[in-house]
């Protein structure tokens, strides 16, 4: 179930050139320590002169989370325009450009697009990787083969992966990707603000495992070689698929880590990891522990799904998404069941609230002003305020339904709070004021548990439910409490607006990015008594005429 909250309109600021971020201090914030300059040991071969530091876990500096990074690139036009040939067709092709960075200048330096190019590019905006290798194989820039700029259109914070991967890296027991803030500026005009992410490839291993745990094949998606490839014929990963049981797994694979991979990505909310729908994840042959899982890339975290998502069972009546056979298998043994909530305790524990937080309002000060002024961003300004807003939201409630999940799991049957709803029932037994039955107020918080945000049932318009989507020259509100068809077409009456449902194969994309997790019916036309759900292949609509209450989609001017 999704966490809902409302944003309103204004313009969109295009200045040709962001403010200066790059010195931005946030004393809050982790310090880079134990710095050293990189050497040829180091990075993996011969750096041509390469220089820079680390922090006490190995993250380049080009991964400082003090500053936001700035990258300026200079392209020749025919080049560009390739580039954005590419874009349109769906290639990866390297072209070549100059990269600036500070004083420092990389005259040999490649680009090429990155993300799905079948979901991700829906939008104006590109994402890149940078290459320093692809002509001179040795060449390392602070000791990176390349970096990686990210910026989907369906990620409005700007946040997720960092914080993702600082909940990762603080809890300890998993490799992480080193991350922070950068924006991109083209031929002098300021292009736009990113997420800079450590590339995973052979520098990624050797910072992750040491030399000597380097030297095993990483696999992409569990199936395509990216590093190593020599390293191996594949029969262990095959094996892996074959079987289910835990005492074969156990000499493939170092299961320990696999739980703790899965509950990583079960507290995070991954929407498109392995544990949630099998898709963005690596797998790493170590060549002492066997098979390790690598998750990778977050940015489909966090309120994508409510708060009350269960850690095995995945959103409610969609069971089918989560249903991976090794997690399944895993998490429902005896040995290794109770090793997952422990590992979930763990990962909970790391997601501290209050830290968590902190960071989010640090790292969004420090590129909020990026954000405003990205002339390519997919979203409104207000629509970013609004989902950092609802990350903030979401951490603090999905620590504490998982601290009530744990306890729950473990046998227990206590009321901590004393609101007569023992810990299996309250989302929240640190806090009285939550648990089933309770009056809802409209304050962000499901006071009554029952997984909807702001729904007194006795006022079930009362609350500002409604959450601004822009796509194109459309606007939407997705507003997530259930109501009557007549009650949902005057609540987007009253906006301005009428229910609509979508038109271009775009928004197709968009209306099923945004609805799927809850897999319920979404009314779309009034009068009518017209509902529906959007198929995932064909990205089309499935509609029918519908009784009782849904929730609803509101297009405005």
């Amino acid at each position: 179930m999704l966490l809902l909250l409302a944003c309103t309109s204004s313009s969109i600021k295009t200045d040709s050139v962001p403010p200066d971020v790059r010195d931005t201090e946030q004393d809050s914030l982790p310090t880079v320590t134990d710095t050293h300059t990189y050497d040829s040991a180091e990075t993996g071969g011969d750096t041509g002169g390469d220089t820079g530091s680390y922090d006490a876990d190995g993250c380049s500096d080009l991964y400082d989370p003090e500053v936001v990074q700035e990258f300026s690139i200079d392209i020749e036009d025919a080049d560009w325009s390739a580039l954005q040939a590419d874009y349109a067709s769906g290639a990866k092709n390297y072209h070549p450009i100059v990269l600036h960075y500070g004083d420092e200048e990389v005259d040999d330096a490649m680009i090429r697009l990155k993300g799905n190019p079948y979901f991700s590019w829906y939008d104006e905006k590109m994402q890149f990787v940078i290459a320093f290798n692809e002509v001179d194989p040795a060449a390392r820039f602070h000791g990176q083969r390349k970096i990686s700029l990210d910026a989907t259109w369906y990620e409005p914070t700007y946040l997720r992966d960092r914080i993702a991967w600082s909940v990762m890296r603080g809890q300890g027991a998993l490799p992480f990707a080193c991350a922070n803030g950068a924006t991109l500026t083209v031929n002098g005009e300021f292009y736009g603000a990113y997420t800079n992410i450590e590339y995973f490839d052979h520098e990624w291993l050797e910072r992750s495992f040491g030399d000597d745990g380097a030297t095993g094949t990483l696999w992409k998606y569990g199936s395509d070689p990216v590093s190593n490839a020599e390293a191996s014929d594949g029969s262990a990963i095959a094996a892996m698929s074959a079987t289910t049981d835990p005492a074969v797994l156990v000499t493939l694979g170092d299961l320990d880590e696999w739980v703790t991979e899965f509950a990583a990505e079960a507290v995070l909310g991954d929407d498109d990891g392995y544990w949630c729908c099998n898709h963005n994840y690596y797998l790493y042959e170590h060549p002492t522990r066997g098979i390790l899982f690598v998750p990778w890339d977050f940015d489909d975290d966090f309120d994508v799904q409510g708060y009350d998502a269960d850690p095995v069972r995945g959103y409610p009546n969609n069971m089918g998404l989560f249903a991976q056979p090794l997690v399944l298998a895993l998490t429902a043994d005896p040995t290794w069941g109770p090793r997952f909530v422990d590992a979930v305790d763990s990962m909970n524990a790391a997601m501290d609230p209050d830290v968590t937080i902190a960071q989010i309002d640090d790292w969004e000060a420090q590129l909020s002003d990026a954000v405003e002024a990205d002339p390519h961003r997919s979203i409104g300004w207000e629509e970013h305020v609004a989902a950092v807003e609802r990350m903030r939201a979401w951490v603090r409630a999905r620590h504490a339904f998982l601290s009530s999940w744990v306890a729950c799991r473990r046998g227990s049957t206590a009321d901590l709070d004393g609101d007569g709803s023992p810990v299996c029932e309250d989302p929240n037994d640190t806090d009285a004021t939550v648990h089933p039955g309770a009056p809802e107020i409209c304050d962000g918080v499901d006071q009554d548990a029952d997984g909807w945000l702001d729904d007194p049932t006795d006022t079930p318009s009362g609350c500002d439910d409604c959450v601004r989507h822009d796509f194109g020259a459309r606007h939407f509100l997705l507003c997530r409490n259930p109501r009557t068809n007549h009650d949902a077409d005057v609540n987007c009456t009253s906006r301005g607006g009428a229910l609509t449902g979508p038109v271009t194969t775009g928004e197709y994309y968009f209306y099923f990015f945004y609805t799927w997790p809850v897999m319920e019916n979404w009314w779309t036309d009034a009068g009518s008594g017209l509902c529906g759900t959007w198929d995932e292949a064909s990205f089309g609509s499935s509609l029918a005429n519908c009784a009782e209450a849904h929730p609803s989609v509101c297009g405005i001017p």
